[in-house]
């Protein structure tokens, strides 16, 4: 059974944590013939989406078509990526417009345990289906064309390693080895004007004996846009005519952490001085309010001095019980009777006479 290997797996695993903005544009290449004729195009649109009950997905449509030798061929792409680079679903279409128009739908379809494949292949009024699944223990590393175009955008941002090995379908939609080579940096030249780019070779290995893989090389801009593309023994070849603009991103950086220093505000002139501004205004403060209730001296007083004579055990309770009486709530303002009233003062017998 093919297998990923377990440093590609790792290295896969090591992609989640990116920002998935990174990788939210568009790229167009222009399909040309070797004698420079140009014949059709190549389009990649990838956006953020939901699936159902999955979140920050992202949505991948890749189109290429082009007319040869006038005959009108091409791929359609339409693919929904967790952004774990698994895929959920993903519709790949191929025709070619001869009289008898051939055209081949491979339709895929993630379930709770298993991959669902539908391959429909059409050829003028034939038309025949075939539906397999796969056990996704035996698919990990799986890498679809939709996925493996954002893949490839992560390599380039990442620093991918020489060498990935991962799995994908060749073309009998069978779980096949898919390779992943770094060709390292190269100049790539555009309207007249080189620029750097970096290389990636993507290899599918055929199940079928003696069959030839299927490789394709791709270059990218240092931020990730595809600039050149084609595939090994194709007369087409695949380049931009616009030089990509760089992708400009919020960068976050992590919280500083700030080590706590020690206050030494006694040597600190302007503090000490707002220190003692502040004590005085407290001190001043509370004198005046004592002096407007001189009761309370009167009342902390007779407290300490109840308490030094009995002497209880239990200072809470003792002035719980003690200052009950105050309480408007529960106290019996029968005690207070005399407190309430005004007590008339007998004015003096003086006579002037």
């Amino acid at each position: 059974m093919v297998s990923a290997e377990n440093s590609s797996l790792e290295y896969l695993r090591s992609l989640v944590n990116y920002d998935i903005n990174s990788i939210l544009y568009d790229d167009t290449l222009i399909c040309s013939l070797t004698n420079n004729t140009d014949v059709g195009s190549f389009e990649v649109k990838v956006t953020k989406t939901n699936y159902g009950n999955l979140h920050d997905c992202i949505q991948v449509i890749a189109n290429s078509q082009a007319t040869i030798d006038g005959v009108p061929c091409g791929t359609t792409v339409r693919a929904v990526v967790t952004r774990e680079l698994v895929t959920v679903q993903q519709e790949h279409t191929e025709y070619v417009n001869l009289p008898n128009p051939i055209t081949r739908i491979v339709d895929f379809i993630s379930e709770s345990t298993d991959y669902v494949i539908t391959i429909t292949n059409e050829e003028g009024k034939k038309k025949t289906t075939e539906t397999k699944r796969i056990p996704k223990n035996e698919a990990q590393g799986l890498i679809l064309e939709g996925a493996n175009l954002i893949l490839q955008r992560l390599m380039i941002q990442r620093n991918m390693p020489d060498k990935v090995t991962l799995l994908s379908l060749d073309s009998s939609s069978e779980i096949s080895r898919n390779v992943y080579t770094s060709l390292g940096p190269q100049q790539v030249n555009i309207n007249g004007k080189d620029i750097e780019a970096w290389g990636i070779q993507r290899q599918i290995f055929e199940t079928k004996r003696n069959a030839l893989p299927v490789a394709w090389q791709s270059f990218f801009s240092i931020d990730g846009h595809l600039i050149s593309r084609y595939q090994v023994g194709s007369p087409i070849k695949m380049k931009t005519r616009n030089i990509p603009e760089s992708e400009q991103f919020d960068e976050y950086l992590p919280k500083p952490e700030i080590p706590k220093r020690e206050l030494q505000w006694e040597n600190d002139l302007e503090l000490r001085s707002r220190f003692i501004d502040r004590r005085d205004e407290l001190i001043d403060d509370y004198k005046s309010y004592i002096y407007q209730h001189p009761d309370i001296n009167a009342l902390l007083s007779d407290f300490l001095q109840s308490v030094l004579i009995t002497k209880p055990e239990n200072i809470i309770d003792y002035a719980t019980e003690f200052f009950a009486p105050f309480n408007n709530q529960t106290a019996d303002r029968s005690l207070f009777r005399f407190a309430d009233e005004k007590i008339p003062v007998p004015k003096p017998n003086i006579s002037l006479k």
